[in-house]
Parts: C-alpha cells; sequence; structure tokens
C-alpha cells in the first residue's frame, strides 16, 4: 500500500505482511512494523518478535485507529474484537458502523418487495458502486461478476475489515464510492500455536426457531535452518440462520375522472379522486447456511524472500418460504375496476381514498390471490492466491501476486397461487405514512376453499459461473536520504469470464382477465371453475402478523409448499385437472441450455500503474504522502445472438380470406458478438500534512471508474416491426416497400456497448489522536462528481444489420450526480472515573451526503396522471446517517450498546410493484424508504485468560422499515411496511 513510501528501507520479511494485503492484521496483532516510522538502516533490520493477539473491544477500536491513523490514503477500518469476532453478527452489518457507510436492506434496490434477512449491500458516501476485495484482490460474486455479497462472507473468517475511500495508483481500478477489502490472518501474524473455537446459538422471536454456528482456528510456525520460518493458518466456520420479515404493501393510487369511461372511470360526479390500485401482505420466513474454510501457508527460507498461498472458500444457501395475500381492485381490467360498495367513502386533502367499503361495478367481486412461493439459492466463491515478496537489495524490493477466483451461484423460484373474488372489501387509515392500513374481507369468505379457482403459476431458474485469473507484478525503490522516499510501478493482467444463464415464465389457469362479455371464456367469476378438494392446498394463518400491530385478515387457503418442491408433476396434474384454463408452463422457456437464456462474457484487462510516495520531514510542518496514475485498457466480448422480424404483409380478397403473403425480413438467427474497446488513465494524489503529532490532516484527489455488470451487458438483440402510423398499408403484396415498416430493437434492457460510469473525487479530512487510549476525533469534506450512469432511453440507430433507422429502448450511458458531503466523529474512553466505572467510553460519527442529479426525461419518474417530478435525490442516498455507541470494559467485563440512523432514501424510481402502464399513461414512480433506527446490544465476560462467555442482541427496537410513494396528486403514502426479528444469540469462546 502507500504507506510504504514513508520507510526508508524494507523490514526483514518474517515481520511484515506482502504489500498488497491490507495492514489490518498486522496492526490487529500489535505489530506496528518498522515501516511506519522514519528511522536509520539498523532500525529497519530489527524484527519484532512479540506479536499479541487483539482482545477485546477497546483494543479493536484502538487497532483500527492505528490503521487509520499510519495509512498514507483515507481509509477506515474494523478489527476483530478476538478470534473469530467481528464486532457485529455479519461483515455488512460491522460495516454501517463506519461514518458514510449505509446498509441496504433489500436484496436487489430494484425489487423492493423482498425483504433481505441480513444486511445485504452497502453503500458508500452514497453510492452502491462498492469493489470488494480479499487481501487486496479482487473478489466478486457470479452473477453480477463486479461487487461482492459481503453476506455470504463468513464473519469469523475475518480479522478484519478495511474500507478505502480514497484510492492510490497502485490499487486495482473500479469502486465509485469506495473499496472493501476483508482481511484474513496470516501464519507470521503470530508467534506459536494459536487454537480457538466458538459455539453460539441464535435465536429469532418472530420465527421463534434456535439455530447454531460453529467455527475454529488453528495457526502455527516453525522455524527451520538459520533464519528460515514457515507456517499455515486453517480456519472453518459453519453457521445456520432462520428469520422472518411480516410485510404489507399498498399500491399505487390512480385518478377516477368526472366523465371518463375506462381505466379512468367516473367514481365522484364533481371531482377527481385518488383510488389505490390494491393491497398485499405477506410472510417472509428465511433460512440461510453460510459454511467456510480458509487455509494459508506462509515459507519465508531469509529475510529477503517470502512465499505465501491462501485459500479462501465461502459457500451459501438462502431458502426463503413466501406466504402471500393479495388484493388487486382495478388492475387495469374494465370489469374490475373498483366503485363504491356504500356510501362511507372518506378522502383526504388531495382527494385520495382514506377509507371505504369498495366493490367492482359488474359485480363480479374483487380479485383477491393468495400465492406460495419457494425459492432456493446456493452460491459459492472460491479464491486462490499465490505470491513472492522478495527483497532483491536493500533498497529494491518485488512483490508478484497470482490469483484466481471462482464464484457460482444456482436458484431456483417456484409459485403456484389461487384467486378468489369477494364481494366488498373494507379499507381504512390508508392516509398513514406512520402507521399501518387497516383491510378486511367479508366474514368467512376467505375460510371457504371452495371460493377458490386455480390461479398462477411461476418458474425462475438460474445458474451462473464467473471466474477470474489474474498476475499482478510490483517492483519498489526507495531512496536513502531523500525526499522522494520511493518509487513504485507495476503492471496487471486479468481475464474475467462469465456464463450467466437464466429464464422465467409465468401462466395460469384462471385470472381477471379470462372474464368479460368479449372475447373472455367466463362471462362471471360465478362461471370460474371452483376447487372442489384440498389436495394440494392448505388452510393457512398469519401468525401474530407484525408482532399484532396491522389489521389485515390473517387466515386464507394457499398451496401447501409440499407440492413445490415437484413444480413439474404439481403443475402438470393442475393443468389436466382444469379445463378451459389458459395456458400451461411452458418449460422451454427456462430451458438454460437455450442461447435466449444465456449471456455469456469474456473480459480482458491491462493495468500499468506508477507512484512516487514522498515526504518532506523536515518542513514546519511535515508532509508526506504519494501521486500516481493508472492507466487501464478493457476489452469486452458478449457472446449472443440476433433475431430478424417475422413481420408478415398479407393480401386478402373482401371476406377477409388471405390471397398470398411474404415475410420480407425473416431470417435464421444469427450470432452477434458485440465486441468492446475502452481506455482510462486514472491520476491520483493523497497528501498527508502533520501539524502536530497527533494531528493529520489529509487531502486526496483522484479519477475512479466503475464497470457494468455482466447481466447489463447481455447480447441478445431481437428485431421486430410493424407498419409506421404516417402511411397506408398496402392493399397487395407488391405494392409493398421496406420504407412503410418501423424498425424496432429490443434487448431486454441491456447493452453489450456499455462503458463504464467515471467519478471524479476530492477529499479533506482532519484527525487529532488526542491521547493514547483511543481518544480521537475527525473529521471530513468530500465530493464526487458521477457521470454516465446505466439508464434506460430511447435511441434510434441508423442501422443495425443493414435495418435502417432502427428505434431501440436501451440502456445508455446517460446522467450525472453532483455528490457532496461531510463526515465527523470522536471516540473518547473516561480512565478517571471511579473503578467501577473505570472503562467506560463513547464512539459517535454523523455523515451528511447531499445530491444532485440530471437525467433524461425518459428515465424521470411519472405519476400515474402522467405528471412529472421535480428533481429527485440519488437512488440509495441518506442525506443524514449517524452512529452513537455506549461501552464499556473492565474487569473482564464488555458491553456495548450500538444505535444506528439513516434518513430517508430514494430507493428507487419505478421498482418491481410500482410501474405499468393504465389510462394511456406509462407510470413509474418514486419509492422511499423511511428513516430507520436500529438499537443493538451485546455483553461479554471472562471467565478466565483462555474462556470468555457472550451475548448480543440486534435489534432489540424492533424497529420496522417502512417505504412510501410519493404521488404529485394523491401525496405521499405508505408503500410497504417490513417487520423483522429482534435476534439474541449466546457464545462461548476458547482459545489456547
Amino acid at each position: 500500500m502507500a504507506i510504504l513510501g514513508q520507510a526508508k528501507k524494507r523490514a526483514p520479511m518474517g515481520s511484515r505482511l506482502k504489500t498488497s494485503t491490507s495492514l489490518i492484521t498486522l496492526m490487529a496483532l500489535g505489530a506496528v512494523s518498522p515501516v511506519f516510522a522514519q528511522q536509520d538502516q539498523s532500525e529497519s533490520e530489527e524484527v519484532i518478535e512479540e506479536q499479541v493477539v487483539v482482545r477485546g473491544l477497546r483494543s479493536s477500536i484502538q487497532s483500527a485507529q492505528d490503521i487509520k491513523r499510519n495509512a498514507s490514503n483515507i481509509v477506515d477500518a474494523i478489527v476483530a474484537e478476538d478470534i473469530g469476532k467481528l464486532p457485529d453478527r455479519s461483515v455488512t452489518e460491522a460495516l454501517q458502523r463506519l461514518s458514510g457507510i449505509s446498509v441496504s436492506r433489500f436484496d436487489n434496490p430494484g425489487d423492493p418487495e423482498h425483504f433481505a434477512g441480513e444486511g445485504a449491500g452497502v453503500t458508500v458516501r452514497g453510492l452502491p458502486q462498492v469493489r470488494g476485495e480479499l487481501n487486496g484482490g479482487e473478489i466478486f460474486s457470479a452473477e453480477g461478476g463486479r461487487g461482492l455479497s459481503f453476506d455470504d462472507v463468513p464473519a469469523e473468517l475475518m480479522a478484519g475489515v478495511e474500507v478505502y475511500k480514497s484510492p492510490t495508483a497502485d490499487m486495482v481500478e473500479g469502486g465509485l464510492g469506495g473499496i472493501v477489502n476483508l482481511v484474513t490472518r496470516k501464519p507470521f501474524d503470530s508467534d506459536g500455536q494459536i487454537f480457538s473455537v466458538t459455539a453460539k446459538a441464535n435465536y429469532g422471536d418472530i420465527i421463534g426457531e434456535t439455530n447454531y454456528e460453529f467455527s475454529g482456528l488453528y495457526a502455527n510456525n516453525w522455524e527451520f535452518g538459520d533464519n528460515g520460518r514457515y507456517g499455515v493458518v486453517i480456519d472453518l466456520s459453519t453457521s445456520d440462520i432462520s428469520s422472518r420479515a411480516d410485510n404489507l404493501y399498498v399500491r399505487t393510487f390512480h385518478p377516477r375522472v368526472p366523465g371518463e369511461t375506462g381505466d379512468l372511470a367516473e367514481i365522484e360526479s364533481d371531482r377527481t379522486v385518488w383510488v389505490p390500485r390494491g393491497a398485499d401482505w405477506r410472510r417472509n420466513d428465511y433460512e440461510r447456511g453460510r459454511d467456510g474454510n480458509y487455509f494459508a501457508f506462509q515459507l519465508a527460507p531469509n529475510e529477503k524472500f517470502e512465499f505465501y498461498f491462501t485459500r479462501f472458500s465461502s459457500r451459501a444457501q438462502r431458502n426463503w418460504l413466501e406466504n402471500g395475500f393479495f388484493i388487486d381492485a382495478g388492475g387495469g381490467f374494465d370489469s374490475f375496476l373498483p366503485v363504491k360498495a356504500q356510501d362511507n367513502w372518506i378522502y383526504d386533502e388531495n382527494n385520495a381514498l382514506v377509507s371505504g367499503t369498495i366493490t367492482t361495478a359488474q359485480g363480479n367481486g374483487i380479485p383477491f390471490g393468495t400465492s406460495t412461493r419457494l425459492a432456493e439459492n446456493h452460491s459459492k466463491t472460491t479464491d486462490y492466491s499465490y505470491g513472492i515478496d522478495w527483497n532483491v537489495s536493500d533498497n529494491l524490493h518485488i512483490d508478484l501476486d497470482i490469483q484466481r477466483v471462482d464464484s457460482t451461484s444456482k436458484g431456483e423460484d417456484y409459485t403456484l397461487g389461487l384467486v378468489a373474488y369477494p364481494d366488498t372489501i373494507s379499507v381504512s387509515n390508508l392516509d398513514t405514512t406512520n402507521g399501518t392500513p387497516n383491510i378486511s374481507v367479508q366474514s368467512g369468505f376467505l375460510e371457504d376453499y371452495s371460493n377458490y379457482s386455480y390461479g398462477q403459476m411461476m418458474i425462475i431458474l438460474s445458474d451462473n459461473h464467473a471466474s477470474a485469473d489474474a498476475l499482478r507484478l510490483d517492483a519498489e525503490y526507495s531512496f536513502d536520504d531523500s525526499i522522494i522516499k520511493s518509487v513504485k510501478a507495476g503492471v496487471r493482467f486479468a481475464e474475467k469470464e462469465g456464463d450467466n444463464r437464466g429464464g422465467n415464465n409465468w401462466s395460469a389457469r384462471y385470472q381477471p382477465w379470462q372474464v368479460g362479455t368479449s372475447w373472455q371464456p367466463f362471462a362471471s367469476t360465478d362461471a370460474l371453475p371452483k376447487i372442489e378438494d384440498t389436495q394440494y392446498i392448505r388452510q393457512f394463518t398469519f401468525d401474530d402478523f407484525q408482532r399484532g400491530d396491522a389489521n389485515v385478515p390473517t387466515t386464507a387457503w394457499l398451496f401447501d409448499p409440499e407440492y413445490l418442491t415437484d413444480f413439474r408433476n404439481t403443475t402438470d396434474d393442475i393443468v389436466a385437472a382444469t379445463p378451459g384454463g389458459c395456458c400451461a408452463p411452458d418449460y422451454s422457456a427456462v430451458d438454460l441450455d437455450e442461447i435466449s437464456n444465456m449471456n455469456t462474457q469474456k473480459e480482458e484487462t491491462q493495468a500499468a500503474h506508477i507512484m512516487l510516495n514522498f515526504g518532506f520531514e523536515e518542513w514546519a510542518t511535515p508532509l508526506t504522502g504519494n501521486i500516481g496514475v493508472r492507466h487501464v485498457k478493457t476489452e469486452n466480448t458478449a457472446e449472443g445472438q440476433l433475431t430478424f422480424p417475422t413481420f408478415t404483409v398479407q393480401e386478402t380478397d373482401d371476406e377477409g380470406n388471405v390471397l398470398e403473403e411474404v415475410q420480407p425480413f425473416v431470417a435464421p438467427d444469427i450470432p452477434f458478438n458485440a465486441e468492446n474497446s475502452y481506455s482510462h488513465t486514472l491520476p491520483s494524489m493523497n497528501l498527508n500534512f502533520h501539524p502536530h503529532d497527533d494531528v493529520v490532516m489529509r487531502f486526496a484527489a483522484a479519477k475512479s471508474i466503475w464497470r457494468p455488470e455482466f447481466s447489463r451487458l447481455r447480447a441478445l438483440l431481437n428485431l421486430s416491426a410493424e407498419f409506421r402510423d404516417d402511411i397506408t398499408q398496402p392493399d397487395t403484396v407488391d405494392e409493398f416497400t421496406p420504407d412503410m415498416v418501423q424498425f424496432t430493437l429490443s434487448s431486454d434492457g441491456t447493452n453489450p456497448y456499455l462503458e463504464p460510469m467515471l467519478a471524479t473525487q476530492l477529499d479533506f479530512t482532519t484527525e487529532w489522536y488526542f491521547d493514547d487510549e483511543g481518544g480521537m476525533v475527525y473529521a471530513a469534506l468530500f465530493s464526487k462528481d458521477v457521470e454516465d450512469f446505466f439508464r434506460t432511453e430511447t435511441t434510434t440507430f441508423d442501422d443495425i444489420a443493414g435495418f435502417p433507422s432502427v428505434t431501440s429502448e436501451t440502456v445508455v450511458n446517460t446522467g450525472t450526480a453532483d455528490i457532496k458531503g461531510y463526515e465527523i466523529g470522536f471516540t473518547v474512553f473516561f480512565d478517571n472515573l471511579p473503578d467501577a466505572l473505570d472503562g467506560l467510553g463513547i464512539q459517535a460519527n454523523y455523515t451528511y451526503v447531499d445530491s444532485e442529479t440530471e437525467v433524461p426525461e425518459e428515465t424521470s419518474p411519472v405519476d400515474t396522471d402522467g405528471s412529472e417530478y421535480a428533481s429527485l435525490p440519488l437512488e440509495g442516498l441518506s442525506e443524514d446517517t449517524y452512529n452513537l455507541m455506549l461501552m464499556y470494559e473492565n474487569h473482564g467485563w464488555t458491553a456495548r450498546l450500538a444505535y444506528n440512523w439513516r434518513s430517508e432514501q430514494l430507493l428507487a424510481v419505478g421498482p418491481n410493484g410500482w410501474n405499468g402502464s393504465n389510462g394511456g399513461v406509462d407510470w413509474r414512480l418514486p419509492v422511499y424508504t423511511d428513516d430507520y433506527g436500529q438499537l443493538d446490544f451485546s455483553l461479554g465476560y471472562d471467565l478466565n485468560d483462555e474462556v470468555s462467555l457472550h451475548f448480543d442482541a440486534y435489534n432489540i427496537s424492533e424497529s420496522d422499515t417502512r417505504g412510501s410513494i410519493d404521488q404529485t396528486g394523491a401525496g405521499s403514502h405508505t408503500a410497504f411496511v417490513y417487520s423483522q426479528d429482534t435476534r439474541y444469540s449466546f457464545s462461548i469462546r476458547a482459545h489456547f
């Protein structure tokens, strides 16, 4: 790392980690290498013999502060309190304690209908484009090929975690918000043998289940020859966790206009009123199993040469069972537009419905659906790293690192549903953004299985694999008695491949759109075939739904989950037993060997850097730092296919009989390999001023990039054609000419020619370490100008495969964002209190982030009445975030009470469930998550020097995650409410 520039001489091999690995483990073990101070030749040749394992919360905080203080760029760190014990239950939740970092509580921000069982992803200073590293090498998840799912990584295997907020030229490129580096232990981190084991039990109060975790570590090293040394680390972890989330959703409000019919049909003759599309509530039972293993070997035959090998593997299995109830009153179908059932409707000041009893105009009842969804995902990431550190001479050092990463992810997701049509539904409390809406269905209706028909069937399959090989070679030359401390140069070559496959199919037997008086096969809902036996279904009750705070129906009939595990046979039986049903599942649509379901990517990167480390120690205000530049070239090939239009021109007689027809553009599908190449030059500078021994002031400037995820680069293109609106269609085939046609290109929201997002960032920080016992204060200002976001817009191409003027709605690089903010924080321990209170401490931090964005009109939000919105903040960004932590450590006791809070954030624009087309309007609404705070508690006691007991409680505040939809006409209303477990754990830890 850049901090090497502060050293005149290299430390011997046995006393330091390889430079491409983080400083965390070194600091965590109390081994402050000679690399951190200006010293003479004799001092640099000393070998530190004693290294001490960090024990306890206070030591962990002090070690993290040492990393921050001695780094040459802007870094925040978390250090394990003990072997196998980060301060929180997961890497993600530990990261949220750092200033500038927020945690996403959704598996995918574009799908806020599915809550994450644990914190899923992180944003750094408002940006989710965060690159993951393992010991300084790139690591990633298979599906996107870029970022890492940090909740997939066992926290028990970590010695610590670093967050780099300003890069240096020798760091691998990528990461607009920052870089998160996961750090494991190395054999030479300690002398002699270490053995540590932990057993833990976890309990979730809503799901009412107990799960167990086990981890163990063995480390040892031995001497051989005159100066030789070798060692090993073996680290194992296995854990299971169960949790439950109770979720309630209110859908978008739609205008009902006086004098209108259809989707906008009048309800009140004197005014436009707003009525919600529907509501749904679900229980999600989540199970996660996670296994990890890590092996490290180090060999140093002498003081000048060291070889290492590490293997890290993490495997996660997630299962979730979703039982859901759905109301779709006003789904765009003429037969089911909601109207008053009783004259008891009440509106708010925006004329949006607050309460009332609803029915439908044609007397068909209101569509009420239930669904059972069973999903399972298996993922695995394995990293193999090899390397050598070679002190060629007193001044020249060479690092060689070779890395192999393999990542896989495979998922199966099945849904079966039922549908019924109660005559009336009553709602109230819809005007709240704090409470929970009330919903009731006519008495006894949902408890009678004969009111139901077989409904929807859905299957989603995925099979993803990504791998990467990387070679990095760095050389650093140090200068004696010079303001130029060292020059470091290096190259990196990497090849990454992705083979992502996914398919889905939705089908239904009986649905509301089959009811009507035109083409529909059923004249009324009474004519729909009803269920005659309970072979496949069961009566389900939401027990203590949202801890009893939600007033909604909690008992209805759903599919038995047992039958989803044999999905094909179950759906075959249902199709055979449901005459007149719409359609059967199309299993060819989920054939993952079909090219239409494949996304094959190959990427090569070539990077070179040069960095100058300097120091002006003789100045009145000493200055140290580095300046450098990194140049990287990326070549990407996306393998896919191009499908041609099946557009048909017909000639008919007066009776409509077809006399002749042609397909002028039809042709066999052809392979389509999209090749894209781009280069970036990325300068960086880090300056560190030392106005006092205890004060560090830093200034950093850099450019950074974020490459598009593999899922965005898919090369599956479909050309279609239709007659232009401004021409008269020909009467005969001979009269047809190609210029009568408008060509459209569909790429399913992807673009193989996307280029990276770019950011220019500036940082200024001040740190004051006011005592030697962990007291410190810091403040930081930062600015990021981001451009070339990945957004969907309509584009016209002059030529695609010989077809002129092709219109396409595709993802392009467009839009900018200006992000500014500041961070402040402090840590203090009160060491002058009476003995019983001695050991108290407080840690606090606060982050403010502001953003301004410019995006094309095509990607801006649109309300259901067609009105547009003023400028919005950047998605995923909270203006205000803070952490408060009260600590105590003394007399063998350790206690921590920690509160994390973040303000409202824009989750997404038009995410799943809040977009659609009604009344001639393609609407997409901004969905926000409201402010959220969570209180956690931990308590530990050392029985003796070897054995300790620990108790942890997470979300003891029983906090709910809430969201709101913002509409220009109807105002803001509840979008969703998630209630999740309070989790308790008890563990025993022993080390020898």
